[in-house]
């Protein structure tokens, strides 16, 4: 099963249809182009009915279901300006982190070479709807579409920071499993090289981040001076197709584990050499990594490698459901989705075995084990990288767990059984510091 089948179709509906006619249909991800013929001198011209951009298309109950609501996400989509920031006078500054995302869509130029204008502009609008679609989901804002491609700030005023660095990576993992996985396909199977994108994210703090307008008085755009901004550019120019490159910052951000990173590298007269750093002078130095999307997703318990290596999404009996609370024991504050945000210090999360989204009851000859795992280099230090709760919740359907240690942990539940295959669940999630910085002083100039 894929997030967004309605994609698929409405892509392989474009790239097979010969017809200059394409009607109104709600399976499509927007609202369509009503393509009129009209004469003038001979030519055909096109009247746009509908702007096809209309988010009111978009199905997101996929993905609410599966990652959750994001309580970063705007209630009214918009581009350009970000919304957070509209505060800003055209002669005033102000210092505030943001996490900087490129997404460049690469091989729709040669598509002129087989398709009219008028389908090439409905392919690409489709997998650019499609990047702005998930990118509000996660709680990013658009601030520029850019021929094939799309700049996107992540950031909430006031807000913590590495819920937007996770918001970003949820956002381009989703993004390159779906074109890469799910939308080849339709294009491979008219004989067409599929489109690909890659992807480049950096994290600037509140002290690397300066907020101001750039040009006249009524002729501006709101936006950001950082190195970490085009770094985020440049990252992106440098990644391989269907990959994501990210800059230093995120890593120590959330601590992300080593099994996500990959050192870059390159080939020089025969000889594959490291390419660790994206900047490298005598001053400064700044590292690179190339972040697994793949494995990353498969760390979701909804997410599956098929026989193909492909990931799918699968519906599972077995599942765990979790929630916050605010003393052990004590009652449940809201829901938590997997790898959604980051949970403070101090919480506790309760998680709850359920079977077809009802509580799951212990059967008499199975045997129920909850563990504990651990990243980041407090846990380590306290070397509690695994522990079993020393055998508290064992034999129960349920489980309290204390976020203690910064970093991106899973839980782990065991379904033990004599005679039938064993249920193995795995949840995702992050921890963070109780405090971060807000933003910094309005300036004038």
């Amino acid at each position: 099963m894929s997030l967004f089948n309605n994609y698929k179709e409405s892509l392989s509906h474009v790239l097979g249809d010969q017809q200059t006619n394409f009607q109104k249909d709600l399976n499509f991800p927007y609202a369509i182009l009503n393509l009129n013929e009209r004469k003038y001198s001979g030519t055909t011209t096109l009247s746009i009915q509908e702007r096809s951009q209309s988010l009111l298309q978009f199905d997101s109950n996929q993905l609410i279901k599966y990652f959750g609501p994001n309580q970063n996400s705007f209630s009214n989509v918009s581009i350009g300006n970000h919304p957070d920031f509209q505060h800003l006078g055209e002669n005033q500054t102000l210092k505030h982190y943001c996490i900087s995302m490129f997404v460049d869509i690469k091989g729709s130029t040669r598509l002129a070479l087989k398709y009219p204008l008028e389908k090439v502009r409905l392919i690409k609008d489709t997998l650019l709807t499609l990047c702005i679609n998930v990118i509000t989901h996660f709680g990013g804002h658009v601030h520029r579409l850019q021929g094939d491609a799309v700049f996107a700030q992540f950031v909430r005023f006031q807000k913590n920071p590495n819920d937007s660095v996770i918001n970003a990576l949820n956002t381009a993992c989703v993004l390159c499993q779906t074109v890469s996985e799910e939308l080849s396909s339709a294009f491979e199977s008219y004989g067409l090289d599929p489109i690909k994108i890659r992807v480049g994210i950096d994290y600037g703090n509140n002290e690397e981040v300066l907020w101001s307008h750039y040009g006249i008085a009524k002729c501006s755009e709101l936006t950001t001076t950082s190195l970490h901004t085009d770094l985020a550019a440049k990252l992106q120019n440098n990644a391989s197709v269907n990959s994501i490159r990210i800059g230093n910052n995120l890593v120590k951000a959330i601590s992300i584990k080593d099994e996500y990173l990959t050192i870059p590298t390159y080939i020089k007269n025969g000889i594959t050499i490291e390419d660790k750093y994206i900047i490298q002078s005598s001053g400064f130095t700044y590292k690179q990594y190339d972040f697994n999307w793949k494995s990353y997703l498969n760390s979701f318990s909804f997410y599956k490698k098929g026989g193909n290596g492909k990931l799918e999404i699968v519906n599972n009996h077995y599942t765990l459901k979790a929630s916050i609370c605010d003393e052990y024991n004590g009652p449940e504050t809201h829901p938590y989705f997997e790898n959604n945000h980051s949970i403070l210090k101090d919480k506790y999360i309760k998680f709850q075995l359920h079977f077809n989204n009802l509580p799951y009851h212990k059967k008499s000859f199975e045997k129920i084990t909850w563990e504990a795992n651990n990243s980041g280099e407090e846990a380590r230090i306290a070397e509690q990288v695994q522990h079993d709760f020393n055998g508290e919740f064992k034999d129960k359907t349920y489980c309290i767990a204390h976020t203690g240690f910064h970093g991106n942990h899973y839980l782990k539940c065991s379904i033990i059984r004599e005679h039938s295959d064993n249920i193995i669940l795995k949840f995702p999630l992050y921890v963070d510091d109780k405090h971060f910085k807000s933003e910094g002083q309005v300036l004038s100039f």
